[in-house]
């Protein structure tokens, strides 16, 4: 044999003529399987089996023998062999085209019966996934109760249709160039659909909204958390048509498509496939949670947060056109004059660092009894030293962070430069406990109103007057609601009954309503003539801005004044500080230049100098010209406006504090801030030196909120019942109705 093999290999010839040795051993495999093969199917055949009987039979043998061979075939160690066979199978069958739906059927009805099999439990909630309206809570619709649901219906009840559906939607196509055709028809995919929300959703949109919310809405721009929420809702859908029972989500959606104005006939298609209840059920659920607010109504406003101290309200007047349009007798467009408002428990933390005998009425009654002989004076309203060692540092963080923005960056720091002011009185962030009021048919535009809008609330509680007069109650309220509640008591004077006198309510501006009333008072002062060109007022800010100048005075847009007025105020600053560096010739270029944190310091305090000091602007008065001083005018009082806002977000109270006190004293001197310039004032009085020094703490720290839960996302209580009026006026309310 070595010598064949040594001859073999002598002759190259011969070498290329035989295969490879590789071949070799694979031509022999092959042969001795088919050999096998032959062998094994000749036997089957002399036992009267064919490959299919056989099969079937040693499958479906009881003998212990057969089962030893079988017993892994469907564990997880002997899953991938398993997996081949039926693969084999399938190719065998799915060879012809007209045989491929034989095996789809036969998947199909594999799916059938798995699909069938599942579904989610029978009975009541939480046993069951039955959701009665004779017992359902505002639980229902909290975000950890419907991620219950959502988690229950993919993973444990239906989790191979939720797969199977996902997978389907995973499957996306891959990106075609268009072709020229216009006939030939294109598949794109999800992210390259025009009208798909694929963009990102800013965060300012949820300011003062939970921020699961926030990222519920930007998982639509996640194809995947997109997929994902297609699936579990499809899956909803088919549990609901298969069984009426199963109806968590739908009971959800079918109570807040009634509260959003959705009509019957809408919702009667939305069931019909399987998206919501009907809506006769849904009247029934809100008849039950409306039993239930109104009871939790009445238990919060019931709770004392001490000994004669009621829980915090904040009302407002709500004035709203229900429209309706197939008129008919009886049925007319209505007007909606009323009031609403809510029930705000302080937080628990600030109640226990008080002691309990600064919350009680007799220390509030024995307080307001020195204020016939309490004297005023100036100095109550003139900031300290260290107030005005804070809001000079607020001037420079204002010019430090549009420098910033528009004017150079810092090549190192060394020197540090902060772009916000030091925390004065930061409140905490922890969410707040609110409770929304009933809906009151009672104005709080006049005296008469005010009083009926105390019986409405008296009406939501199970106390009587006695009881009600008997605790001291704070109210938050714009000037109106102020003015006539102080107007109210005055009428009521002398009273000898408690229950009449109104001397245990104490009124509280509201710090939004305050904002947006003296912002558009000063903003109306420097704005200027636009038809005269010769006017240096604020107009030619938004002018040189290219925005529309013409509609910045509309008293009902406050939130897009405030924004111009910050604008404004930016641009005159990037101003004085290309005065102070001698650029003012100099466009404002794409790439901002690079300086030395000593050299950025340096020109932020020359420009406060030159341009906020008490010498800068009696320099400028001296003027022939008095264009500079107006201009040093605006920056004071806009800086003012941009403080005040800033502060109320960050929910900073003490730097809130001391831009009202600056306005308490400009207000003087403000024709259109009347009211301003006696209510403001009394409540910095009250708040400074009348109450006692517990109740100042506690109101303080109660007159602004985060209703997210999250740091610098603070609101005003009065501008968080606007919000939820602003919902209930062009949101929450059939046929679009608005006013």
């Amino acid at each position: 044999m070595e010598d064949d093999s040594d001859s073999e290999s002598s002759h190259p010839s011969t070498h290329s003529d035989q295969p490879p040795p590789q071949s070799q051993e694979q031509t022999k495999t092959k042969n001795t399987k088919a050999s096998k093969l032959d062998s094994i199917c000749e036997s089957i055949s002399k036992s009267g089996y064919t490959p299919k009987t056989f099969t079937k039979a040693f499958l479906e043998s009881t003998d212990k023998k057969y089962k030893n061979h079988c017993r892994y075939w469907g564990s997880e160690r002997g899953w991938k062999s398993t997996k081949e066979v039926l693969e084999a199978i399938k190719k065998v069958i799915c060879k012809k085209k007209k045989n491929r739906k034989l095996w789809e059927e036969f998947i199909l009805s594999e799916a059938t019966t798995i699909i069938v099999s599942q579904k989610p439990p029978i009975g009541a909630y939480p046993s069951g996934s039955y959701h009665s309206t004779r017992t359902i809570t505002e639980e229902l619709f909290t975000q950890e109760c419907k991620e219950e649901r959502d988690m229950n219906l993919a993973k444990t009840h239906m989790p191979f249709l939720f797969r199977l559906i996902c997978n389907k939607l995973n499957a996306r196509p891959v990106k075609k160039v268009p072709s020229t055709d216009s006939s030939e028809e294109h598949v794109l995919p999800a992210d390259d659909d025009p009208i798909s929300d694929n963009e990102e959703v800013p965060e300012d949109l949820f300011d003062e909204a939970d921020p699961r919310i926030h990222a519920e809405c930007q998982s639509t721009c996640d194809h995947r958390q997109r997929i994902i929420m297609t699936a579990k809702t499809i899956c909803s859908m088919v549990a609901f048509v298969y069984n009426r029972r199963n109806n968590g989500h739908q009971l959800a959606n079918s109570l807040t498509f009634l509260a959003c104005g959705v009509s019957d006939r809408v919702n009667q298609f939305l069931n019909y496939i399987g998206l919501s209840s009907s809506r006769k059920t849904a009247h029934q659920a809100l008849k039950r949670l409306g039993w239930k607010s109104e009871s939790k109504v009445s238990t919060k406003i019931s709770q004392s947060l001490s000994k004669n101290l009621a829980p915090f309200l904040c009302i407002d007047n709500l004035d709203f056109e229900q429209k309706v349009h197939n008129k008919s007798l009886g049925k007319e467009n209505r007007i909606f004059h009323g009031t609403w408002g809510y029930v705000h428990h302080p937080n628990p933390k600030i109640l226990a660092s008080i002691p309990a005998a600064d919350l009680t009425l007799e220390s509030y009654r024995n307080a307001m009894a020195l204020v016939p002989s309490f004297e005023v004076l100036p100095k109550m309203f003139l900031p300290s030293s260290d107030e005005e060692e804070s809001w000079e540092l607020v001037i420079k963080a204002q010019i430090a962070e549009v420098l910033f923005e528009h004017v150079a960056s810092s090549t190192d720091s060394i020197v540090p430069i902060p772009t916000s002011p030091p925390a004065v009185d930061q409140l905490s962030s922890d969410l707040p406990d609110i409770t929304m009021l009933k809906l009151m048919v009672a104005s709080d535009k006049s005296a008469q109103g005010v009083g009926e809008v105390f019986e409405s609330i008296l009406e939501q509680t199970n106390m009587n007057m006695t009881n009600f007069a008997s605790r001291l109650q704070i109210i938050d309220g714009d000037l109106g609601t102020c003015t006539n509640l102080h107007s109210l008591r005055s009428q009521r004077i002398p009273s000898q009954h408690i229950e009449e006198d109104l001397n245990h309510v104490c009124t509280l501006l509201g710090g939004s309503h305050t904002l947006w009333n003296i912002a558009q008072a000063i903003y109306s002062k420097h704005y200027g003539d636009d038809s005269d060109a010769r006017d240096s007022g604020a107009w030619r800010f938004l002018e040189g801005m290219s925005i529309p100048a013409n509609k910045m005075l509309d008293k009902k847009d406050y939130t897009l004044m405030i924004q111009n007025i910050v604008k404004i105020h930016k641009a005159a600053l990037v101003h004085c500080i290309k005065t102070v560096m001698g650029t003012t010739k100099d466009p404002v270029p794409k790439e901002l230049p690079q300086l030395s944190s000593q050299v950025i310091h340096n020109t932020i305090e020359k420009t406060y100098e030159q341009f906020f000091t008490a010498t800068a602007q009696e320099t400028a008065s001296n003027r022939t010209s008095p264009k500079l001083s107006n201009l040093m005018l605006r920056l004071s009082n806009f800086a003012t406006i941009v403080e005040g806002n800033t502060a109320m977000k960050c929910g900073d109270i003490g730097r809130l504090m001391n831009v009202w006190k600056r306005w308490s004293v400009m207000a003087q001197g403000i024709k259109k801030l009347t009211q301003y310039s006696i209510q403001l004032p009394r409540m910095i009085i009250l708040l400074n030196e009348i109450l006692p020094k517990g109740l100042r703490k506690l109101i303080l720290h109660s007159l602004l909120i985060a209703p997210s839960g999250r740091h610098k996302h603070f609101v005003a209580k009065d501008q968080h019942l606007e919000d939820q009026n602003y919902w209930l006026k062009y949101f929450f309310q059939p046929f679009g109705s608005r006013n």
